[in-house]
């Protein structure tokens, strides 16, 4: 008898430890502040008080300089939060490099791909080894990932002209995609 007691109670303190992590991650979490992407035009965002600011931030570049988001008001900025040892991230990164040369000669649009608490030796010796030049920053610390409510990597914003958030996709992403979505912003007169 003591022994079945014994592990009904030990049961129970397993469950209850169990539920106030899940209560205790649940309130501290952080929380995502865009809703998910919009799958067709007719849902996209409908009036001025529906937007959603991008918070601005100020971070290195692979060489050193300050960067801010806010540098490109008057651009559409593809934010692009992601990390070396990232499987998916990979995959998406000869994609993002070739649009971004793309975008580059139109000058109406640019990437901005944010590494996440990476060091710059280690972020600069994989772009050097695949030939990627697109514009990187450094998010050291990882404060910039989390004021956007980034859970996962890859994680892509698409920023408007006026500093709003146009969507965001919370997953690998490719060329074809982004350009679609360009594409729609394009059709809407909101961006370019």
């Amino acid at each position: 008898m003591n022994k079945k007691v014994s592990i009904i109670i030990w049961t129970l303190a397993v469950f209850a430890i169990i539920a106030a992590a899940y209560i205790f991650y649940s309130k501290n979490r952080p929380q995502s502040f865009v809703t998910p992407p919009q799958e067709t035009s007719s849902q996209s965002q409908s009036s001025q008080s529906d937007k959603v600011m991008a918070p601005d931030f100020a971070l290195k570049d692979m060489d050193g300089k300050t960067v801010k988001l806010s540098d490109y008001k008057g651009k559409v900025v593809i934010l692009n939060f992601w990390a070396v040892w990232c499987k998916y991230c990979k995959l998406e990164m000869p994609d993002l490099n070739e649009l971004d040369k793309e975008l580059s000669q139109e000058n109406n649009a640019v990437i901005l791909a944010i590494d996440v608490e990476e060091s710059h030796d280690t972020v600069k010796n994989y772009l050097t080894s695949n030939g990627f030049d697109l514009k990187v920053l450094l998010d050291n610390d990882g404060s910039v990932s989390r004021s956007y409510g980034v859970s996962g990597y890859p994680t892509t914003f698409i920023i408007n002209k006026d500093g709003s958030v146009y969507t965001y996709i919370p997953y690998k992403t490719d060329k074809a995609t982004l350009l679609q979505i360009l594409d729609q912003l394009k059709a809407e007169e909101q961006l370019f």
